[in-house]
Protein backbone atom coordinates (compact mmCIF):
# COMPACT_ATOMS: atom_id res chain seq x y z
CA UNK A 1 0.00 0.00 0.00
CA UNK A 2 1.30 3.47 -0.87
CA UNK A 3 1.75 6.04 1.82
CA UNK A 4 -0.62 9.02 1.98
CA UNK A 5 2.09 11.45 0.84
CA UNK A 6 2.79 9.50 -2.35
CA UNK A 7 -0.95 9.36 -3.09
CA UNK A 8 -1.19 13.14 -2.77
CA UNK A 9 1.79 13.63 -5.09
CA UNK A 10 0.23 11.35 -7.68
CA UNK A 11 -3.09 13.18 -7.32
CA UNK A 12 -1.35 16.53 -7.78
CA UNK A 13 0.31 15.27 -10.99
CA UNK A 14 -3.11 14.18 -12.24
CA UNK A 15 -4.71 17.51 -11.37
CA UNK A 16 -2.01 19.48 -13.18
CA UNK A 17 -3.26 17.88 -16.42
CA UNK A 18 -6.91 18.91 -15.85
CA UNK A 19 -7.51 21.90 -18.14
CA UNK A 20 -10.60 23.60 -16.69
CA UNK A 21 -11.08 23.21 -12.93
CA UNK A 22 -10.41 20.97 -9.96
CA UNK A 23 -13.24 19.53 -7.90
CA UNK A 24 -11.55 17.41 -5.30
CA UNK A 25 -12.14 15.04 -2.43
CA UNK A 26 -9.72 13.41 -0.05
CA UNK A 27 -9.70 9.94 -1.62
CA UNK A 28 -7.88 9.80 -4.93
CA UNK A 29 -5.74 6.75 -5.39
CA UNK A 30 -6.28 4.68 -2.27
CA UNK A 31 -9.20 2.89 -0.65
CA UNK A 32 -7.59 3.57 2.72
CA UNK A 33 -10.00 6.09 4.21
CA UNK A 34 -7.73 6.60 7.21
CA UNK A 35 -5.50 8.73 4.98
CA UNK A 36 -8.28 10.94 3.63
CA UNK A 37 -7.53 14.62 4.14
CA UNK A 38 -10.44 16.82 5.20
CA UNK A 39 -11.64 19.62 2.95
CA UNK A 40 -10.04 22.46 4.87
CA UNK A 41 -6.66 20.70 4.92
CA UNK A 42 -6.85 19.65 1.28
CA UNK A 43 -8.03 22.89 -0.38
CA UNK A 44 -4.85 24.97 0.13
CA UNK A 45 -2.68 22.05 -1.00
CA UNK A 46 -4.64 21.70 -4.23
CA UNK A 47 -4.78 25.48 -4.78
CA UNK A 48 -0.98 25.60 -4.47
CA UNK A 49 -0.52 22.66 -6.85
CA UNK A 50 -2.76 23.63 -9.77
CA UNK A 51 -3.43 26.65 -11.96
CA UNK A 52 -7.17 26.09 -12.39
CA UNK A 53 -10.12 27.12 -10.22
CA UNK A 54 -10.69 24.80 -7.25
CA UNK A 55 -14.16 23.92 -5.98
CA UNK A 56 -14.24 23.01 -2.28
CA UNK A 57 -16.74 20.37 -1.17
CA UNK A 58 -17.31 18.44 2.02
CA UNK A 59 -18.33 19.68 5.44
CA UNK A 60 -19.52 23.05 4.14
CA UNK A 61 -23.10 23.86 5.13
CA UNK A 62 -23.19 27.50 6.18
CA UNK A 63 -21.60 30.90 5.57
CA UNK A 64 -18.70 30.17 7.92
CA UNK A 65 -17.67 27.17 5.83
CA UNK A 66 -18.04 29.15 2.61
CA UNK A 67 -15.83 31.96 3.90
CA UNK A 68 -13.26 29.50 5.26
CA UNK A 69 -13.02 27.71 1.91
CA UNK A 70 -12.54 31.00 0.05
CA UNK A 71 -9.94 32.11 2.61
CA UNK A 72 -8.02 28.91 1.83
CA UNK A 73 -8.02 29.71 -1.88
CA UNK A 74 -11.10 27.96 -3.26
CA UNK A 75 -12.77 29.67 -6.22
CA UNK A 76 -16.17 28.17 -5.40
CA UNK A 77 -17.87 25.84 -2.99
CA UNK A 78 -20.24 22.95 -3.49
CA UNK A 79 -22.81 22.42 -0.77
CA UNK A 80 -24.53 19.06 -0.61
CA UNK A 81 -26.19 17.90 2.59
CA UNK A 82 -27.65 21.32 3.44
CA UNK A 83 -29.82 21.07 0.31
CA UNK A 84 -31.17 17.66 1.29
CA UNK A 85 -33.21 19.46 3.97
CA UNK A 86 -35.02 21.54 1.32
CA UNK A 87 -38.61 20.56 0.51
CA UNK A 88 -37.57 20.27 -3.16
CA UNK A 89 -35.25 17.39 -2.26
CA UNK A 90 -36.67 14.04 -3.34
CA UNK A 91 -35.20 12.02 -0.48
CA UNK A 92 -37.51 9.60 1.30
CA UNK A 93 -39.32 10.51 4.52
CA UNK A 94 -37.09 7.99 6.34
CA UNK A 95 -33.96 9.73 5.05
CA UNK A 96 -35.34 13.17 5.91
CA UNK A 97 -36.06 12.07 9.49
CA UNK A 98 -32.58 10.58 9.85
CA UNK A 99 -31.04 13.89 8.69
CA UNK A 100 -32.96 15.80 11.34
CA UNK A 101 -31.16 13.90 14.09
CA UNK A 102 -27.76 13.51 12.38
CA UNK A 103 -24.62 14.70 14.14
CA UNK A 104 -21.02 14.76 12.95
CA UNK A 105 -20.29 11.57 14.90
CA UNK A 106 -23.25 9.65 13.46
CA UNK A 107 -21.88 9.45 9.92
CA UNK A 108 -19.20 7.26 8.38
CA UNK A 109 -17.56 6.75 5.04
CA UNK A 110 -18.91 3.46 3.73
CA UNK A 111 -18.84 1.36 0.59
CA UNK A 112 -21.68 -1.01 1.50
CA UNK A 113 -24.36 0.83 -0.50
CA UNK A 114 -22.57 1.48 -3.78
CA UNK A 115 -19.25 -0.38 -3.74
CA UNK A 116 -17.47 2.98 -3.59
CA UNK A 117 -16.75 5.18 -0.57
CA UNK A 118 -19.36 7.79 0.34
CA UNK A 119 -20.53 9.32 3.62
CA UNK A 120 -23.77 8.04 5.14
CA UNK A 121 -25.58 8.21 8.43
CA UNK A 122 -24.68 5.03 10.26
CA UNK A 123 -27.52 2.50 10.21
CA UNK A 124 -27.81 -1.23 10.81
CA UNK A 125 -26.12 -2.24 7.54
CA UNK A 126 -23.16 0.10 8.08
CA UNK A 127 -22.77 -1.10 11.69
CA UNK A 128 -23.03 -4.81 10.93
CA UNK A 129 -21.32 -5.09 7.53
CA UNK A 130 -19.20 -1.98 7.14
CA UNK A 131 -18.47 0.77 7.17
CA UNK A 132 -15.85 -0.41 4.68
CA UNK A 133 -16.29 -4.03 3.70
CA UNK A 134 -14.46 -6.30 1.30
CA UNK A 135 -17.78 -8.19 1.07
CA UNK A 136 -19.54 -5.23 -0.60
CA UNK A 137 -20.11 -5.93 -4.30
CA UNK A 138 -18.18 -3.69 -6.66
CA UNK A 139 -19.83 -0.60 -8.15
CA UNK A 140 -22.48 -0.61 -9.60
CA UNK A 141 -23.65 -3.98 -8.29
CA UNK A 142 -23.85 -3.18 -4.56
CA UNK A 143 -26.99 -1.07 -4.81
CA UNK A 144 -28.96 -3.72 -6.64
CA UNK A 145 -28.11 -6.34 -4.04
CA UNK A 146 -29.84 -4.24 -1.38
CA UNK A 147 -33.09 -3.50 -3.25
CA UNK A 148 -35.21 -6.27 -1.64
CA UNK A 149 -34.02 -5.45 1.90
CA UNK A 150 -34.46 -1.73 1.39
CA UNK A 151 -37.98 -2.11 -0.04
CA UNK A 152 -39.12 -4.31 2.84
CA UNK A 153 -37.70 -2.15 5.64
CA UNK A 154 -38.35 1.30 4.15
CA UNK A 155 -42.04 0.50 3.81
CA UNK A 156 -42.14 0.02 7.59
CA UNK A 157 -40.36 3.34 8.24
CA UNK A 158 -36.94 1.80 8.82
CA UNK A 159 -33.72 3.07 7.27
CA UNK A 160 -31.74 -0.02 8.27
CA UNK A 161 -30.79 -1.06 4.73
CA UNK A 162 -30.91 2.18 2.75
CA UNK A 163 -28.23 4.74 2.01
CA UNK A 164 -28.78 7.75 4.22
CA UNK A 165 -26.35 10.10 2.49
CA UNK A 166 -25.18 12.88 4.77
CA UNK A 167 -22.13 14.97 5.35
CA UNK A 168 -20.62 15.72 8.73
CA UNK A 169 -22.23 19.17 8.87
CA UNK A 170 -25.83 17.91 8.74
CA UNK A 171 -26.53 19.39 12.17
CA UNK A 172 -26.23 22.83 10.53
CA UNK A 173 -29.04 22.02 8.08
CA UNK A 174 -32.19 24.13 7.93
CA UNK A 175 -35.51 23.19 6.42
CA UNK A 176 -35.84 26.03 3.93
CA UNK A 177 -36.82 26.15 0.27
CA UNK A 178 -33.73 25.84 -1.93
CA UNK A 179 -34.09 29.38 -3.27
CA UNK A 180 -34.29 30.83 0.25
CA UNK A 181 -31.36 28.71 1.48
CA UNK A 182 -29.22 29.84 -1.45
CA UNK A 183 -30.11 33.48 -0.83
CA UNK A 184 -29.40 33.16 2.90
CA UNK A 185 -26.05 31.44 2.33
CA UNK A 186 -24.98 34.13 -0.14
CA UNK A 187 -26.09 37.03 2.06
CA UNK A 188 -24.51 35.60 5.21
CA UNK A 189 -21.25 34.81 3.41
CA UNK A 190 -21.08 38.31 1.90
CA UNK A 191 -21.57 39.85 5.35
CA UNK A 192 -18.73 37.75 6.73
CA UNK A 193 -16.45 38.75 3.85
CA UNK A 194 -17.06 42.29 5.16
Amino acid sequence: MKRAGSNRKAAMRLLRRVPKLAAIRGIFLSRDISTQAGTMALVPQIVDAVKVPVIAAGGIADARGIVAAFALGASAVQIGTAYLFCPESTISPVHREALRSAKDNTTAITNVFTGRPARSIVNRLVREVGPISDRAPEFPLAGGALVPLRAKTESTGSGDFMSLWSGQAAALGQELPARELTRQLAEDALKRFG
